[in-house]
């Protein structure tokens, strides 16, 4: 996975080494789009317990 910043070089996201998949996690949600191989975008949201 490669980190992704914006202008601000803030982290944004992670992007997966064959660019299929790219990760958001803002809190404790996770957001996951996908690639499939027609081109359609899958996108999932899922929340995470908080690492303590």
């Amino acid at each position: 996975m490669v980190e992704i910043r914006n202008l601000n070089k803030k982290r944004i996201g992670d992007m997966s080494d064959d660019d299929r998949l790219f990760v958001i996690k803002i809190k404790d949600c996770v957001t996951r789009i996908t690639v499939t191989p027609d081109g359609a975008l899958n996108i999932t949201h899922e929340r995470v317990e908080p690492v303590a």
